[in-house]
C-alpha cells in the first residue's frame, strides 16, 4: 500500500472527527454538554471539544516547527492548565466546534502541502521522545478518537 493511500485515508479521518463531533452536539442538550462530566468530577464534553481546538493548533505549531528546524523540542502545555486558563466550562459548544473547524481547515492543508522529504522530519516530543512529522499526523487521529469516545461516555454516564 502506498503511503499517499494512507495518508488521504488519514486526511478522511481528521474531516469525519468533526462531522462526528457536529453530530453528537446536535443531538444533545446544553445541559448533556456543559453539565456532565467524565467520572462526575472531570471534564464536560465543551470541555473535550475546547481541548481538541486548542491542540488542533498545537498540532499544527509543532508540525510547522518540525518541518522548519532541525529536531525542535515541541510544546506541551498542560491541558487542565488550557482548560482553567481558556474557561473551558463557559464556552458554546457550537462555537468551539466551528473554531476546532477552522484549525482543522488549516491543518489538513498544511499536511497537504508537504513533501516527502518532509515526512521523516523529526522533532523531540516531551513524552514521546522522537517523533516524526508522519508520527504527529497519525497522533491526531487517535487524539481525535480518544476524545470522541470520552465525549461519548460522558453523555452516557450523564454525572453531574
Amino acid at each position: 500500500m502506498k503511503l499517499e493511500s494512507v495518508r488521504s485515508w488519514q486526511i478522511m479521518h481528521m474531516e469525519n472527527a468533526i462531522k462526528s463531533f457536529d453530530n453528537l452536539i446536535k443531538n444533545a442538550s446544553h445541559d448533556d454538554l456543559t453539565v456532565y462530566r467524565d467520572s462526575g468530577e472531570g471534564w464536560s464534553v465543551v470541555a473535550v471539544l475546547c481541548h481538541l481546538r486548542d491542540f488542533e493548533e498545537i498540532f499544527l505549531q509543532r508540525a510547522k516547527l518540525t518541518v522548519e528546524q532541525d529536531k525542535p523540542d515541541l510544546p506541551f502545555p498542560k491541558p487542565d492548565d488550557l482548560a482553567a486558563e481558556r474557561k473551558y466550562f463557559e464556552q458554546d459548544p457550537q462555537i468551539v466546534l466551528d473554531e476546532w473547524q477552522a484549525h482543522r481547515t488549516l491543518s489538513i492543508a498544511y499536511f497537504g502541502e508537504r513533501e516527502e522529504s518532509d515526512w521523516e522530519r523529526a522533532a523531540i516530543h516531551p513524552m514521546r521522545g522522537e517523533f516524526t512529522l508522519h508520527d504527529q499526523f497519525f497522533l491526531v487521529s487517535h487524539h481525535d478518537m480518544l476524545h470522541m469516545e470520552q465525549a461519548t461516555r460522558i453523555l452516557l454516564e450523564k454525572r453531574p
